[in-house]
Order: C-alpha cells, then structure tokens, then sequence
C-alpha cells in the first residue's frame, strides 16, 4: 500500500512537467545535447572559376609601333656620307733623303718645313694649311730601280680621312737600274677639318715596258 503523502506527490510533478510544455520519452540511448543552430537548408557552394574561351583561329594581336632607323655604326658614314677629295700632286720621286717607309698627314707649316728638308728634291712650295693638308707616302729604301709609290685616293668621312695607297714594284723579267731608291710621293687636299685619318694599302706588280 503507498503512503498518501507519495501518491499527491506524482500528480503533482505530471502537471509541472505539461506546464512548461515539456514532452517527456523514454530512450534506450543516450540523447546528445548540441548548442549549435540547426540548418534548415544546404550552405549555397561557390561556383567554380569560368576559363576563358579561347576561340582556335583568334591570334595574339600585336601592338604595331612605328619603325626608327638605326643609327649608322660609329666608325661608318650614311650612304652619301663619303666625299672623294681632289688630288693635288706636289711631286713624286725615286730618289729622296727619307730612307724608311712613312705614311704622314702634315697639317701646319712647320712640319711640312721640317719634312720637306728631310726630303731634299729642291725648293719646298707653299701650301695654304687654313684649307689644305699634305699626305706624304715613302716606301722606304729599295735596292733597285723600278719601285714606285703613289695616293691612289682620299675621301672623307666625318672629318676622317681615308688615304688609299699603292705600291708598285717591277716583274721578275723586267730590267731595272742596280742603283738604290728611296720612293715618296707628296699630295696636297683640301681637308683643314680633319680629325683623324687612316691609310689602306694595296701593292701591284707593273709590267716591263
């Protein structure tokens, strides 16, 4: 038999529990109790990365940027840039007081003094050295007759002087003086502005007359 005082007790706990709107079942298992809100519906995915259409026949395009002229290389004139220079013949010798080769631009009167006393073949004449320079080429003592030496040309560049020089020596069957010679030919061409100069050389074999 169950005391009174147990029997009111029941009851009572019953209505608390359908006060509070509190539904009580029984589980063989242990609930888990999570604070976590509950998603109602899937997080949206981000959508992946679109590639860019490449269509097959599209070619890169390239920028067209207006063509320049290279500039000349130093040393080198434009086309045009070259001028031949007259020629002004003083005198060209076989036998002369300068007895090792030389190849000489003389650009004020006392080295043309100087190089004309060296020379010894008579009076030295005058050259206007305001406008005009003297190119002087020796070939040096020779053991016979029949050499020669001569300024073939000269042309300017942007105040260098290109001075083309040929030697000249007789063939094996010519005759020729046993006297020794020293070969010199002496030109004068109007180029005060130069400012440096270069000689090229070609040698020739001449053919007995």
């Amino acid at each position: 038999m169950i005391p009174r005082r147990f029997a009111l007790l029941i009851p009572a706990a019953a209505l608390i529990g359908c006060a509070s709107g509190t539904t009580i079942r029984a589980s063989d298992t242990e609930e888990t109790t999570t604070s976590e809100p509950v998603s109602l519906a899937p997080a949206p995915q981000p959508e992946p990365p679109v590639e860019p259409t490449v269509r097959a026949d599209t070619k890169p395009q390239i920028a067209s940027q207006p063509a320049t002229g290279a500039a000349p290389a130093r040393g080198y004139a434009p086309y045009g840039g070259t001028v031949p220079l007259e020629i002004r013949r003083i005198g060209q010798w076989t036998h002369t007081g300068i007895g090792e080769a030389r190849r000489l631009v003389i650009r004020d009167a006392n080295s043309w003094d100087q190089f004309w006393s060296e020379l010894a073949v008579g009076d030295r004449p005058d050259v206007d050295f305001t406008r005009d320079v003297v190119v002087a080429v020796a070939a040096g003592q020779r053991s016979t007759g029949g050499h020669e030496i001569a300024v073939d040309r000269v042309t300017q560049t942007d105040g260098q002087l290109s001075v083309e020089v040929v030697e000249r020596t007789p063939g094996p069957n010519c005759i020729t003086t046993a006297s020794l010679t020293q070969p010199v030919d002496v030109v004068v061409v109007p180029s005060a502005d130069a400012r440096s100069w270069s000689f090229m050389e070609r040698k020739e074999i001449r053919g007995c007359r």
